[in-house]
């Protein structure tokens, strides 16, 4: 599927993102919110489901560990396995019912920039694309667990190095220039992660448009986003950043404002989308052909 390089344009999106949606922002505004309470209050639900689960599993163990062997103790690891095992598949959950509103929310928008009306139940039509939202968030999930992984692998070997090396005096007292050094790969690390996770953001920013707009599995919408974001990385980078700072300035507003921004911030990405993939509509133009002649007489 084509698309273009290079067109992405940070300020000219949000402008014309508020733009195809000034008309009806509120309306837009109700999907968001509605979505956003949606979200949380399953997030709530299925978080007490996983605690007393981990809980009623914890206390079975425990209780059959008190009356075991040294076997019988090995077995307390088991609840936090089983713990994070029902975490990821609940955070799987979660992101595939946003990521269905995410789609409802694009599809509006596809209609209204189209010329069409906005219709506030254009905001579950996600739900009817609701497998591939659930790819993308079986993958999202699993990379976030690879990430979240590596990340405690290294903290751990890094702590585990530092202590080895000394960061307490024999008075119990941090030793100033290795702790410094601790600190320092920290924060080279902090600064790694939040550049690995911009980066993936910007090349999977167009995953539930494409989905929304285009009639593709997840794997391949995941696929296609990639490719389309590799050719408009720079763009997307400093598009991201600068959506960034509209929500951060609209939650300094007592978090309240980060509401009001978000419409324009789906309408900015989905202005994004339309640079890198033109509606058919816009290079479309279809004209009749003209009718048959016989000599001076024109043809029926």
């Amino acid at each position: 599927m084509e698309f273009r390089s290079g067109v992405i344009s940070p300020g000219e999106n949000v402008s014309e993102g508020w733009e195809i949606i000034k008309d009806d922002y509120w309306t837009f505004f109700a999907m968001t919110l509605v979505a956003l309470i949606a979200v949380i209050a399953a997030s709530l639900i299925l978080g007490t489901i996983t605690n007393l689960i981990t809980f009623g599993i914890t206390k079975a163990f425990g209780i059959a560990a008190q009356n075991s062997d040294t076997a019988g103790k090995f077995a307390l690891f088991i609840p936090q396995l089983i713990s994070s095992i029902i975490g990821t598949f609940t955070n799987v959950i979660i992101i595939t019912i946003s990521g269905a509103f995410y789609t409802g929310i694009y599809t509006a928008l596809s209609r209204k920039f189209s010329g069409g009306g906005t219709d506030f139940s254009d905001l579950f039509s996600g739900f009817q694309k609701l497998f591939p939202c659930f790819i993308v968030a079986v993958v999202m999930s699993v990379f976030q667990f690879v990430i979240t992984v590596i990340g405690l692998g290294i903290g751990v070997a890094v702590g585990v190095t530092a202590f080895g090396t000394g960061i307490f005096t024999s008075e119990g007292q941090l030793n100033p220039a290795i702790f410094g050094s601790f600190f320092a790969i920290i924060a080279a690390l902090f600064i790694v992660y939040l550049i690995i996770s911009i980066i993936v953001a910007a090349l999977t920013i167009f995953v539930y448009p494409i989905i929304a707009d285009k009639n593709l599995s997840g794997g391949e919408a995941i696929l296609l986003s990639i490719k389309s974001g590799f050719a408009n990385i720079g763009g997307l980078i400093l598009l991201i950043l600068l959506l960034g700072l509209m929500s951060f300035g609209g939650a300094l507003l007592c978090l309240v404002g980060a509401l009001f921004v978000a419409p324009i911030l789906a309408a900015a990405v989905f202005s994004a989308f339309r640079k890198v993939f033109p509606s058919t509509n816009e290079s479309y133009n279809y004209e009749p052909p003209s009718p048959p002649t016989f000599g001076n007489q024109s043809g029926y």
